[in-house]
């Protein structure tokens, strides 16, 4: 019986990726630049993979013939792999050496492959990918191998696993005793990590395997946890919505947002999408924004739209805000946009302000100003906030100022605090740094 290999749907995307690359070269190559792929006949003894790169420099990769053909790598193989990917200075040659290692990827050959790679960063995408390769492939056997060693395996591979048999990893993982299985001794004793920390580090895995399998399952899972009270898993719903927007355009991502249970998971998953879904059609996403601008929490999805729209064309994002009904969304959105707009054209920015109404949308623009005016011209910053129309807006506007403006001149912020007729404890919060700190955590 063939061993099992790993299963081409984990890395056909990096073999089109590597192969479109190498096809394009040979298509269309550059003067002095060609790659071949010279595969001997299946009689020979070995297969050569031979890759040019410039007239005076080739590398070559020597496989034996059963390797040349699709199956199982012999570990001479493996370890020729292992020596490109390690010592070729052609990034070509590395990734073509990789991908061929994770063709090749067994059960059996699986802690062989892994001598080849320890030595990469464990940051390092190759690293990441062959521990999510061996995780679908292996399950436990792959997760449990990173409880020993010193780097990041277990949560590439369990999110590996997640991915390709999501029950299963889900239910080791929710069967997990860290304090009491002596396998993790190493990971909380050696280490010093908590056993809340690792088993936090190890949901990230599980849940960007979930996502990739069932981002309905892994969401639904999220939220289970935000509920159990565990505030870890609300930085997990980013890794789901990312999942969602690599496999669907932004406008269906938004469809899936709209479908999740009301609340903060939601809420969410919603500004990541609104994030991305603004780069590929601001209209469209503005307009699904709208519907969202005045429910509780949910101000945030239209900032991130005028923000990033903003960005490209403030003046169509600032019209289309206007035209929201008032409110809390509104509101925000005009704050983030007009403070996006300062930060690249101040001048503009100003003209606008001075073109407004007075109106609530108006005064959260002028603090959306001010915000990032301090920092450059604080006199002008403040002569702006005392325009606001409320009392209670012009207050806020005023101690923000003069936050920021502490942060590049403390000695000038505070003298300017002291006579500035803000309540004592404002004054404070500019003037010391400490109170600044202790203002800023109640």
């Amino acid at each position: 019986m063939k061993p099992k290999r790993v299963s081409t749907v984990h890395v056909t995307w990096f073999l089109i990726a590597v192969t479109a690359f190498v096809v394009g070269f040979r298509r269309t190559p550059s003067q002095g630049e060609r790659v071949d792929l010279d595969e001997r006949s299946q009689s020979s003894a070995s297969s050569t993979l031979l890759v040019r790169s410039s007239a005076n420099s080739e590398t070559e990769i020597e496989l034996s013939s059963e390797a040349s053909h699709g199956t199982t790598l012999t570990e001479q193989d493996i370890r020729a792999l292992g020596e490109k990917l390690r010592q070729s200075p052609n990034p070509i040659d590395k990734r073509l050496a990789f991908s061929k290692l994770l063709e090749g990827l067994t059960k059996e050959n699986a802690l062989l492959v892994r001598e080849q790679i320890a030595r990469l960063d464990h940051r390092s995408a190759e690293f990441r990918e062959f521990h999510y390769a061996w995780g679908a492939l292996a399950g436990a056997e792959a997760a449990m191998f990173g409880a020993e060693t010193k780097e990041d395996d277990m949560s590439p591979a369990l999110a590996g696993w997640a991915n390709a048999n999501p029950s299963e990893a889900l239910a080791w993982f929710e069967n997990l005793d860290l304090e009491n299985d002596a396998a993790f001794q190493s990971l909380l004793e050696e280490r010093k990590l908590k056993p809340e920390v690792l088993r936090n580090h190890l949901m990230r895995g599980l849940v960007q395997g979930l996502a990739s399998a069932d981002p309905d399952k892994a969401i639904a899972y999220v939220i289970g946890q935000t509920e159990a009270g565990n505030k870890a898993a609300y930085g997990m719903i980013d890794t789901v919505a990312e999942s969602v927007l690599r496999t669907d355009k932004p406008a269906q991502a938004a469809q899936w947002t709209d479908s999740l249970p009301e609340g903060h998971v939601r809420n969410m998953a919603m500004r990541r999408v609104a994030e991305r879904y603004v780069d590929d059609d601001p209209q469209a996403a503005a307009e699904w924004a709208a519907q969202y601008a005045d429910l509780p929490g949910n101000a945030g999805v239209i900032a991130e739209v005028g923000e990033n729209w903003a960005s490209r064309d403030p003046k169509s994002a600032l019209e289309r805000l206007t035209s929201l009904p008032e409110g809390r969304g509104q509101q925000v959105g005009m704050h983030q946009a007009v403070r996006e707009w300062t930060d690249e054209d101040p001048a503009a920015a100003s003209e606008y302000l001075t073109s407004m109404p007075t109106s609530a949308a108006r005064d959260a623009a002028i603090m959306g100003f001010t915000n990032r005016l301090a920092y450059e011209d604080p006199e002008s910053a403040i002569a702006w906030a005392e325009t606001v129309s409320t009392n209670e807006g012009r207050m806020a506007a005023l101690a923000t100022i003069g936050r920021n403006w502490a942060r590049k001149d403390p000695q000038a912020a505070a003298e300017w605090a002291a006579s500035s007729g803000l309540p004592e404890k404002v004054q404070q919060s500019i003037i010391t740094p400490e109170s600044r700190r202790r203002d800023r955590d109640q």
